[in-house]
């Protein structure tokens, strides 16, 4: 599954290059924060995950833009007997290497005399692709705080959870704005919210919500 998640969104990148389209590629460098509901348990505060991102506008029409972009992080997680949680350094199992996939699309507004100030409002729909891996420093035959289960064991239950319920999409609207500063380049910055399909389907709420935060260059 996540083989065909990276596969959509590369070729999602390979067929808008191939329509001549005005197109611009840009980089995100930022924060997200995860909410997390559920933290009176042993499960960490919401954590906040520094990313890194890359992607492109492509523009339809002068103002109606698609904008396939990827994010790149880690956080930890622990399994709490029923679901993947998110986990402080101190009790983490799994170190999640995380890639958030956006296909979205929207529009963008021009403004100023010579039209350098970009502001464009997206939306459309995350994939948050995770694969866990065995925490540095943690015994796979380590057992859970229940005693029930191996860590080794633990990571498979959070690998699965990752996927199961729809835990991998997420609904987004994105706000970006950028100035262009040269023939060439673009400075600017965006915010996206994620929505945890799964997680409301599930009866959890807006537990797992992203909120990302990013400065954006973007090159033409």
């Amino acid at each position: 599954m996540k083989k065909i998640f990276f596969s959509l969104f590369i070729f999602q990148l390979s067929i808008f290059s191939l329509f001549g389209l005005d197109k611009s590629l840009f980089f995100t460098l930022g924060p997200k924060l995860m909410l997390n509901t559920d933290d009176s348990t042993k499960s960490a505060p919401s954590p906040v995950m520094y990313s890194f991102g890359i992607g492109g506008d492509f523009f339809i029409k002068d103002n109606v833009v698609l904008q396939p972009h990827g994010s790149f992080f880690t956080n930890y997680y622990l399994w709490d007997g029923e679901r993947a949680q998110p986990a402080e350094a101190e009790n983490r199992t799994a170190t999640a290497l995380s890639a958030m996939l956006d296909l979205t699309g929207g529009y963008t507004w021009k403004r100023g005399e010579s039209q350098k100030h970009h502001f464009s409002l997206t939306g459309g729909l995350g994939l948050f692709v995770r694969i866990g891996v065995l925490s540095g420093g943690v015994n796979p035959d380590d057992k859970n705080s229940d005693g029930k289960s191996t860590a080794s064991e633990d990571v498979s239950s959070i690998n699965s959870d990752f996927y199961s319920d729809l835990n991998f999409l997420y609904p987004e609207l994105a706000f970006s704005y950028s100035y262009i500063f040269s023939d060439v380049w673009k400075i600017g910055g965006e915010v996206r919210s994620y929505i945890p399909l799964g997680s409301i389907i599930n009866g959890n709420g807006i537990d797992a919500m992203i909120l990302s935060f990013a400065f954006k260059i973007s090159y033409k």
